[in-house]
């Protein structure tokens, strides 16, 4: 029905988790054997793969908003558990995306509202 969105998330930051680990492992290795250099490469390593962690966290999450909103426009009945099945989330997700929306003030409305609390 909709299009199934790709799942490259877990991946990318595992990935970025482990190059996390290894500079840190490098930081710390070359901070003992007073290596400063190779330290403040490691600590920046560390830096950028957390960023880059924090950014694909945020653009999946950016990802979820506009499928659910997209979804909600189209029928607004359903509740977060029918709508993560539908969507092929996770309806924990599905619940967070509510709660953004919310907040924000971009759902859409209706008679009735999207089971947000469960």
């Amino acid at each position: 029905m909709t299009d199934r969105p790709s799942r490259p998330r877990p991946y990318a930051l595992v990935a970025y988790g482990l190059l996390a680990v290894l500079g840190s492992a490098t930081a710390i290795v070359a901070a003992f054997s007073a290596s400063y250099a190779m330290c403040a490469l490691g600590l920046a390593v560390l830096g950028g793969a957390a960023l880059a962690a924090y950014w694909t966290a945020r653009a999946g999450d950016a990802r979820t908003d506009q499928l659910v909103l997209e979804r909600l426009r189209r029928e607004p009945v359903l509740d977060a558990d029918a709508l993560a099945v539908e969507l092929a989330l996770r309806p924990a997700a599905v619940r967070l995306s509510f709660h953004r929306l919310s907040r924000n003030g971009s759902l859409p409305m209706s008679d009735s509202t999207p089971d947000i609390e469960r």
